[in-house]
Formats: structure tokens, sequence, C-alpha cells
């Protein structure tokens, strides 16, 4: 467990100097799916540098998400500014297959801001109001500490592997990792099912007692701090790993980790119990 902790804290300071190097990182796109870009604030204006490249968001009432179709051609370059004055960019290029069409942008991405003028405390100033404002479309310096960890713990080896199959559909945990005042929880959804599965919601529990005894059983639900490549959806033959971040936990004997992945607007559930 002491080593474990040692290579995750050696993994965050990398990824800490590696939001900092300037080399942009690329984002791939096609014709055939939506890549969904969720930014920290609303965006403001999004330019692509090549036509065969379409980026569009919502441009009269301002959101966080914007999408990137692309049709085969040269690589080009996308850039992006939010309403609070962060400025990103990223090489774009296309590709026939997307593995993840999802991706959260973290506010560490950013190459710079539009007032590169402005002392730096009065950039954070008016981050700050920004997050006070607007604090469900915005991370919070949490909420960044979270998704650095989450990556980090992405490139971990699994550790664990409780998992639970049903009508095509596999929840397994891969890790859970005690850290700081947190525990991390890695979660793997595969889709076997034939069809595309919408996520709906992926719940856990810490559970005691047996449900046949009424007087003993109990159920206590764990609300997440912050979810990590949490999934719109997963396709057939599809596999996306999500982490999610709870207030820090422990099992005394006796009691277990329930969880329940549900899909939106339909009947089909996952439930994995494990310790």
């Amino acid at each position: 467990m002491k080593n474990a902790i040692i290579i995750v804290g050696m993994l965050l300071a990398v990824a800490s100097q590696a939001a900092n190097n300037t080399t942009l990182d690329t984002i791939y796109a096609n014709e055939h799916m939506n890549m969904a870009l969720f930014f920290p604030a609303k965006i403001k204006q999004g330019i692509v540098g090549n036509n065969n490249f379409a980026f569009t968001y919502n441009r009269e009432k301002g959101q966080t998400l914007g999408l990137l179709k692309a049709v085969p051609g040269k690589d080009s370059n996308l850039l992006v500014i939010t309403k609070d004055g962060s400025v990103y960019s990223f090489m774009v290029r296309y590709a026939e297959k997307l593995e993840y069409p999802n991706r959260f942008i973290g506010l560490e991405e950013r190459i710079g801001t539009e007032d590169q003028g402005v002392r730096e405390d009065a950039q954070q100033e008016r981050v700050a109001r920004t997050l006070i404002a607007d604090s469900s479309e915005v991370l919070t310096i949490s909420d960044r500490r979270f998704q650095v960890s989450c990556e980090s713990l992405l490139q971990l080896p699994e550790r664990k592997h409780s998992v639970k199959k049903k009508q095509g559909l596999s929840l397994a945990v891969k890790n859970m990792y005690h850290m700081q005042d947190e525990v991390y929880v890695q979660f793997e959804i595969a889709n076997h099912s034939g069809v595309r599965f919408d996520f709906g919601d992926l719940e856990l529990f810490k559970v005691s007692g047996k449900r046949g005894r009424r007087a003993s059983y109990q159920e206590l639900e764990l609300l997440p701090l912050h979810g990590h490549n949490v999934p719109v959806n997963v396709m057939h033959g599809q596999t996306v790993q999500s982490v999610y971040v709870y207030p820090k936990f422990h099992l005394d004997k006796g009691e277990r980790l329930k969880v329940n992945l549900s899909e939106a607007g339909t009947s089909r559930l996952v439930v994995l119990s494990f310790k």
C-alpha cells in the first residue's frame, strides 16, 4: 500500500509538469460520431484552421459543451476561448475510429489567457468570481486536483477484478485507493449487448446485513465528490474506464459495497457487490 501511494505521488508530479508543457495535445474526430469536448467554462469562441473540421457550440445561450466533427483531410488546429478568458489550443486530426468520443478539458490545459498583461493574482480573482457565479459549470480547485489524480490512477496497474455481467453489459471495479481524505474507485463498463448503452447513473452503496432480514439490512449511499471520464453512452464493442471520487470511508466487519449501473430511459440495470 505504501508503495502504491508513492507511485501515485510520482505520477501526480509528472502530471503536474505535463500540464505546463507547451506541446499541444491531439484530438481526433470523424464524420460518423460527435467528439464531445467539455470545457471548464462557457465557450466564447471556437475556431478551426481547416474546413475539413467543424466545431459547433451554443452561441446564443453559451455552453461548456462543444462538438467536433471531421472528414478526411489534412491535420489542423482548434483554438477555443472561454468566457472566463482562458485560451485553449489543440491539434486536430481525422481518425476512422474514436476510442473515446468524450473529453473533459481541465483548466490546467489552457495555454494562457486573453489578458496576458493582467497580473496573475487579478486573473485568479476573476476566475474565482466566475466559480462563485456559475459553480455548476466551472471546475473548482478541488475538481482540478481530482482530475489530475484520476488520470494518474488510470495509469496504475489494476489490482482488483470484481466483475458482473448482465444482458451483454459488463461492470467491473479495477482499482480502489485511499488518498488523503478521499477514496478513488476505478470502474470499467464494457458493452457487448449489440446496441448502444445510454449511461444513466452509477450509484455506490455501503451495505450491511442480509436483505431477507429487514431489521439488520441497511444500505447507505455514498455520494461522489467528482466523476472523471463519465461516458454519455457506450457503443457496442466499446469499453470505458471511469474514476469516481468519494469522501473517505471504511468498511466494518460484515459490510460490503454495492454498485448499481443503470441505463437512461430503460430498465437495464447491472448490480455488482464487492469488498
